[in-house]
């Protein structure tokens, strides 16, 4: 019996490390530089504890000379582009072939599950087809020159705080590492002109929405393992079907809960603060007034 199960075990891992290296040669064959691929992850090591984007962003770095490069994300292959005309041609003047952030069968094996899984599949960056279509349309009138200098108070506002940390350090002598203070910034700016929320990153070592971006961010053991048993065909669908939530589920909840919480403090309250958040239910009403008035 034990024979069976270690046999069936092999035999496993063995459909498992053909299924996701049988794509390694691609960049090779087409004489593309690239990140050589390893199993199972690719290209990139999530056991390193380093996000995605880090790791990406240590590769355009390191192929800085290069119009565009390629490497491996779960066997699959992936051409990052490092010219910034180039990119131009593809999400502009040749935008009707480059249409899809990324493929329909890729971000449902990646992003698909129960719960809260299903916010991750239908953003924005991971939508693809009809539903990218109709996300892009309705929301492209936020992103205006006009309406992202509105943003503009929010971000001075954090720099006031930017500005009293660094003062506050100068005076005592403190040395600090600049990405940390400038991290805590950009968080506060986002937050702030996306939600109207400041996280207090510079004075409030407690703040939940602090500790749940960083978590979001943060690569671990039980995420990596994860993503290896995503690579199984059908496991996400399963994990749809069971209802069972594996990208981050405690901090994607938190984050979904202050936004709707947002909306509906914003709504009986009859408040507006002109923030990324308001621009966009604008854009769903005028949606919704239009589809009402075709009906």
């Amino acid at each position: 019996m034990w024979l069976e199960i270690v046999l069936s075990v092999l035999c496993l891992l063995l459909l498992l490390y053909f299924y996701s290296t049988k794509n390694y040669g691609k960049w090779e064959s087409l004489s593309v530089r690239h990140s050589k691929g390893y199993f199972p992850f690719g290209s990139y090591n999530f056991m390193s504890g380093k996000h995605l984007t880090q790791m990406n962003a240590d590769d355009h770095k390191i192929f800085a000379d290069e119009k565009y490069f390629g490497y491996y994300l779960f066997g699959q292959p992936v051409l990052a582009i490092n010219d910034v005309n180039l990119l131009r041609h593809i999400q502009v003047k040749d935008f009707d072939h480059f249409v899809d952030r990324i493929s329909a069968g890729e971000a449902k094996r990646m992003f698909s599950g129960g719960g809260t899984d299903k916010i991750w599949e239908n953003s924005l960056t991971n939508s693809s087809g009809d539903r990218w279509k109709e996300q892009r349309s309705t929301f492209t009138p936020v992103f205006t020159s006009g309406k992202m200098k509105g943003m503009m108070k929010f971000i001075l506002h954090i720099a006031e705080d930017l500005t009293n940390e660094i003062d506050v350090k100068a005076k005592s002598k403190e040395e600090f590492e600049l990405k940390d203070v400038f991290g805590k910034y950009s968080l506060d700016s986002l937050a702030s002109s996306a939600f109207g929320i400041n996280p207090e990153s510079f004075t409030n070592k407690n703040s939940k929405f602090v500790a749940y971006a960083a978590d979001i961010n943060k690569g671990d053991t039980l995420f990596s393992l994860v993503q290896i048993l995503r690579l199984i065909p059908d496991f996400p669908q399963l994990m749809s079907y069971l209802n069972i939530a594996t990208l981050k589920p405690k901090a994607t909840k938190f984050f979904r809960d202050v936004i709707l919480q947002t909306i509906k403090t914003r709504k009986a309250n009859r408040e507006r603060k002109n923030d990324m958040l308001d621009l966009m239910l604008d854009c769903l009403e005028d949606e919704d007034e239009v589809n009402e008035d075709m009906k």
